[in-house]
């Protein structure tokens, strides 16, 4: 996972955590992330709640890590399980709900620590998604309520902590937030997953007075939404789904997800659906009172792309003279916090929004350049990086290529201008 990745989740995870100690906790958990900035970790270990709606972040933009569905391929072929209800049907059939509600009820477990919470959902495919969520303080009676928006019209995903009278505001300038949308429990993914992995039919039954008809899947294969916990969960030991469907309108009635790995067991249940709802688009408009404050203003994040690489790596070099020698994995954290002096969780006290938005901006633009590298490597393009020898005064040299889909290379100088170039020219210029 990028370190990008890693600054976002880490955000987007605690920043609605109905904790009051919440944007405390952001900051040291994103500090403990980049290198050389190791804090003391809790004995608390609190869960990843308002992971919620999706992934994260600051990039393979990424999301990376995470959970990519991909089971399209094949779905015609799955027609039926033998019984009265296809999946894929179902699947068919919930593509035509324009708006729904349901509610969520999560007990997660890592080690001896134990975190429950419920959530109410409304869900608009025009408007977004929004999540009320009440969660129990394992430490004591309280129990603390946060919201979260999905807003795919604004480019935006928005957290409320209402106890600690805190919000945060993730904007993406790429598209991201499409992205987004499979990383929550969404009966659409569930349905995808299952139909991706081997799974039987549980035959008919009565369930609060409704016939319905249940699937099972015990597939290790699955990575279902969990409020996007299976981020965090790579390697499920056990698995068991259960899903009941309505037989007279084809569409859910309950899901019951349990996932064990080494370190983590989560227990969801979805239930209490209620489809083709009227929705208002006032539903979706963020009520965020004066006096509520953030920790780290706007955080802003860029598509990954060359602009986005190159604009990183101007601002590295007007900060510290030279480009990074290397943008390998993990290379870039720890230097961004140096240059622009984000040394621990009190680095952003006292300082306006707009500049707290400034700083995390630029936290993110340090680390583009390693994010575009790490994806260029993933799709083979041959990227070749040589900071360690070229200088912002080597305008004839290459800093860093790759290759275009047609065989041509892509080559960015040490004065930062761009050309597209044969493979005869970049052996040339390369040789220099």
């Amino acid at each position: 996972m990028s370190s990008k990745r890693k600054i976002e989740k880490f955000i987007k995870n605690a920043a609605v955590h109905s904790d009051f100690q919440m944007n405390q906790k952001v900051l040291e958990e994103l500090l403990e992330e980049l290198p050389g900035t190791r804090q003391k970790q809790s004995a608390q270990i609190r869960p990843n709640i308002w992971r919620i709606i999706m992934k994260s972040p600051v990039t393979k933009i990424a999301a990376a890590a995470v959970i990519i569905i991909v089971c399209f391929a094949g779905l015609h072929f799955w027609n039926s399980t033998g019984s009265g209800v296809a999946l894929a049907d179902v699947l068919t059939r919930l593509e035509q709900v324009t708006a729904y509600t349901y509610q969520m009820q999560s007990r997660m477990t890592i080690q001896k620590t134990t975190s429950e919470w419920k959530s109410i959902l409304l869900v608009s495919r025009e408007n977004g998604i929004k999540i009320i969520t009440k969660t129990a303080d394992p430490n004591s009676d309280e129990i603390h309520t946060g919201e979260s928006y999905l807003l795919p019209r604004q480019h935006s995903i928005v957290y409320i902590n209402h106890e600690g009278k805190t919000y945060d505001r993730i904007k993406y300038e790429g598209r991201e937030i499409d992205y987004y949308k499979d990383e929550y429990n969404d009966p659409h993914i569930i349905i995808k997953q299952i139909l991706a992995c081997d799974h039987v039919s549980l035959g008919q039954s009565v369930m609060d007075g409704v016939t319905v008809e249940g699937f099972r899947t015990t597939d290790t294969s699955y990575k279902g939404g969990f409020f996007g916990q299976a981020d965090y969960v790579q390697d499920y030991k056990t698995v068991n789904v259960k899903l009941w469907v309505d037989v007279k309108t084809f569409l859910p009635v309950k899901l019951e997800e349990d996932l064990t790995s080494e370190t983590k067991h989560i227990h969801e249940t979805s239930y209490d659906f209620h489809w083709n709802v009227i929705v208002n688009a006032d539903d979706f408009v963020p009520s965020i009172p004066d006096d509520y404050t953030t920790a780290l203003g706007d955080f802003i994040i860029p598509a990954n792309n060359e602009e986005t690489a190159v604009r990183g790596l101007r601002l590295f070099k007007d900060l510290a003279g030279n480009y990074p020698a290397s943008l390998e994995k993990d290379s870039l954290a720890g230097q961004a916090r140096k240059l622009i002096n984000f040394e621990g969780p009190d680095s952003l006290k006292g300082l306006s929004d707009e500049e707290k938005t400034r700083k995390t901006s630029e936290l993110i633009s340090l680390i583009m350049p390693e994010d575009f590298y790490a994806e260029l490597v993933e799709k083979n393009k041959e990227p070749a990086y040589y900071g360690e020898k070229v200088g912002p005064g080597d305008s004839g040299k290459v800093l860093l290529r790759w290759k275009l889909d047609d065989g041509q290379y892509r080559v960015i100088f040490g004065d930062l201008n761009a050309k597209t170039v044969t493979i005869e020219e970049l052996t040339e210029l390369e040789n220099r």
